[in-house]
């Protein structure tokens, strides 16, 4: 657990919501010793009119991780089953990177969660108002880790942001979706569940779109580090193959809601976090 100082212990019944009680946007619920941000569903424009189409999309409720998957947490996966992972402790808050869709896909399974589906990805990184950034629709450098195309002279590190390359995770709080999602814009570029294909053409929002089954590239969602403000866009859209390894790509998983009871550890209302 990363970020809950305080947290409100809750009656797994109650938490799953089998009686009356539901969490609200942006609650966080700790599953199996990770943050995951509560996104209450909702129906909402997927995409961009004047790049690469939209389409309306509407999704039940679901948990994504509050921030992206660090090599400390894939640390014990690796080892659990023989994997190289030659990454110092001293980086373990860093995302994970180099790491292709199949052994994410796998991670995500062994923690007893899922790939986040691009509309996810996007409606968690947007919210109910569509925003272009996961702020809101200006751009401000400072928000997010990108490429600010600052002078080296002038900027030691090379960035407004304050990092010329990868940064910890959960490091510019004022950047957070309006669930309360953080970096999802920048540091590392985000595998999701999709294969590659235009929007469909729908008159209806579309219930749980997921893309096709089979493909040839799955999508990557964020933009990275070394990337401009307009990939950093939450509708835009980037692609790799599978088994693709790179550097400024990582991952954030996802989960359907309600969670198995046996999985939840503590639930923090949206009111106690600390932004």
């Amino acid at each position: 657990m990363r970020f809950a100082s305080t947290l409100s212990l809750l009656g797994a019944a109650a938490l799953l919501g089998a009686c009356s009680t539901t969490p609200d946007a942006g609650d966080i619920i700790v599953v199996k010793g990770e943050e995951m941000v509560y996104i209450p569903g909702g129906t909402f424009t997927m995409g961009d009119s004047a790049i690469g189409g939209t389409v309306r999309v509407t999704l039940k409720p679901y948990l994504i991780d509050r921030c992206e998957v660090t090599n400390g947490e894939f640390r014990e996966f690796a080892r659990r089953f023989r994997l190289p992972f030659p990454v110092p402790r001293a980086y373990d808050n860093l995302p994970v990177v180099n790491v292709d869709w199949e052994t994410i896909d796998a991670f995500a399974a062994w923690r007893s969660c899922r790939l986040p589906t691009e509309a996810e990805w996007e409606y968690a990184a947007r919210g109910p108002r569509g925003y272009t950034f996961p702020w809101g629709n200006g751009w401000d450098p400072k928000l997010a880790n990108g490429n600010d195309n600052t002078d080296m002279a002038s900027t030691p590190d090379g960035s407004v942001d304050g990092f010329a390359r990868l940064a910890p995770v959960g490091l510019f709080p004022k950047g957070a979706s309006p669930f309360g999602a953080l970096d999802m814009a920048g540091n590392v570029w985000e595998w999701v569940a999709d294969w590659l294909s235009p929007y469909p053409a729908s008159d209806t929002a579309i219930v749980e779109y997921a893309g096709p089954t089979t493909g040839e590239r799955k999508v990557i969602r964020g933009g990275s580090y070394r990337t401009s403000y307009v990939n950093l866009r939450s509708f835009h859209r980037a692609y790799q193959p599978p088994s693709a390894y790179r550097d400024d790509v990582g991952f954030r998983c996802a989960s359907d809601y309600p969670v198995p009871k046996s999985l939840v550890e503590s639930y923090l209302p949206d009111s106690l976090k600390t932004h």
